[in-house]
C-alpha cells in the first residue's frame, strides 16, 4: 500500500499566533532597534511565536504498511509508531481542556494541531495511550485497523531505523532549541542595567532589579573603584557584567547591577543597610542618573555625599 497522508491545519493557532507576531513587530517597531533590554524582549518574543506558528500550524498523520507517524508543522517534532506494537486504534473526542499543541493527558499524551477529534493509540507491550488529533478519525482508523490485521504477525524492518532516525532528530532539534534560549538568555542578562525614574521613587528594571523610594536613601555617591567581590549569592556574572546578590569585602552583602567596563559606579546604601552598586551603558548615562536622584525633592532631608571628581 502506498503510504496516506491526513492533514489538518491548525486555523485557531495561526490565527492567534499571526496576531501575536504582529502586535509583538509593531511594538518593536514602535520602540526602535536600539540595543536595550525591550528591543531583545520583543524580538524574544517574535522568535518565540514564530517557531510556535511554524510547529503547530498543521498536524500531518502518515499511514504505510508498517508505521504510523505524525509531524507537527514543517516537522519540527515528529513521532513514528510500528504498526505490530500498537495493540488497539479508535476515534475518541477530547475534552475542551485539553486544547491544542503537546499535552501530557491520564496514561499519555496528546498532539493536536486544532478541534476536538482525535485518534487514539494503545500499544502491546505498554500501558501508555497516544492521541493525535485530525479531523477525519474514523477514515484513518479504518486504514491502521486493516494493517494492523494484514501485519500482526510480521515487521517491517525498515521501522526501527525510522524510529531511531525520528528520535535522533527531536533530540537535536530540543538540544538546539535549548541552546538557543541558553544564549538568548545570557544576551538579555548582558546588556546594561536600566533606570526608570519616577515621582517617589526609581526603579532599577530587568532581571534581579526592583524599586528604591528616595526617602529609603541613607547616602549615595559616584566611586572610581568597586570592593572586591567575595563570591556571588544570588546573580549573573560573565564577562565584566554582574548582576544581582554578592558579598563584598569589607562591605558583606551586596546588589550589583555593574558593568566593569564602565566607570564611576553609584554608591547607595538604604535606611535598611542595604547597600546598592550600580552604573548605566556610559559615564553620562549614569553620572546623569545620579545627579536626578540626588535632585529629587524627596532626598533633601537626607544627607548626601556630593560625588567624587
Amino acid at each position: 500500500m502506498e503510504s496516506k497522508q491526513f492533514t489538518q491545519f491548525g486555523t485557531f493557532t495561526v490565527i492567534i499566533m499571526s496576531a501575536l507576531l504582529i502586535v509583538f513587530a509593531g511594538l518593536l517597531i514602535k520602540h526602535g532597534f536600539s540595543a536595550d533590554q525591550e528591543t531583545f524582549l520583543y524580538t524574544f518574543l517574535i522568535v518565540i511565536s514564530l517557531i510556535c506558528l511554524l510547529t503547530f500550524y498543521k498536524l500531518t498523520i502518515i499511514v504505510d504498511n508498517a508505521t504510523v507517524s505524525f509531524k507537527l508543522g514543517f516537522g519540527i517534532f515528529s513521532k513514528s509508531y510500528n504498526i505490530s506494537e500498537i495493540a488497539s486504534c479508535k476515534p475518541v473526542k477530547n475534552l475542551w481542556i485539553y486544547g491544542v499543541g503537546i499535552h501530557k493527558i491520564p496514561n499519555g499524551w496528546l498532539y493536536n494541531a486544532s478541534g476536538l477529534k482525535a485518534i487514539e493509540l494503545r500499544f502491546r507491550n505498554t500501558d501508555k495511550i497516544i492521541r493525535i488529533g485530525t479531523n477525519k478519525p474514523d477514515e484513518i482508523v479504518k486504514v491502521i485497523s486493516g494493517l494492523m490485521t494484514k501485519n500482526q504477525n510480521s515487521e517491517d524492518e525498515n521501522s526501527s531505523s525510522r524510529n531511531s532516525n525520528s528520535k535522533s532528530k527531536n533530540t537535536y532539534i530540543a538540544v538546539s532549541i535549548v541552546i538557543a534560549i541558553t544564549i538568548a538568555f545570557n544576551i538579555y542578562e548582558y546588556q546594561s542595567a536600566k533606570i526608570e525614574l519616577h515621582e517617589k521613587y526609581f526603579e532599577i528594571t530587568g532581571i534581579y532589579g526592583f524599586p528604591i523610594n528616595y526617602n529609603d536613601i541613607s547616602s549615595i555617591d559616584t566611586i572610581s573603584q568597586l570592593p572586591n567581590i567575595e563570591t556571588k549569592t544570588n546573580g549573573f556574572a560573565a564577562g565584566k557584567v554582574c548582576k544581582g546578590y554578592f558579598r563584598l569585602t569589607n562591605v558583606g552583602n551586596a546588589s550589583l547591577f555593574i558593568n566593569f567596563s564602565v566607570s564611576p559606579f553609584v554608591q547607595m546604601v538604604l535606611k535598611n543597610g542595604r547597600v546598592v552598586y550600580f552604573n548605566l551603558k556610559d559615564r553620562q548615562s549614569t553620572i546623569e542618573t545620579f545627579d536626578k536622584i540626588k535632585l529629587k525633592d524627596k532626598l533633601n532631608s537626607t544627607k548626601l555625599i556630593q560625588p567624587s571628581k
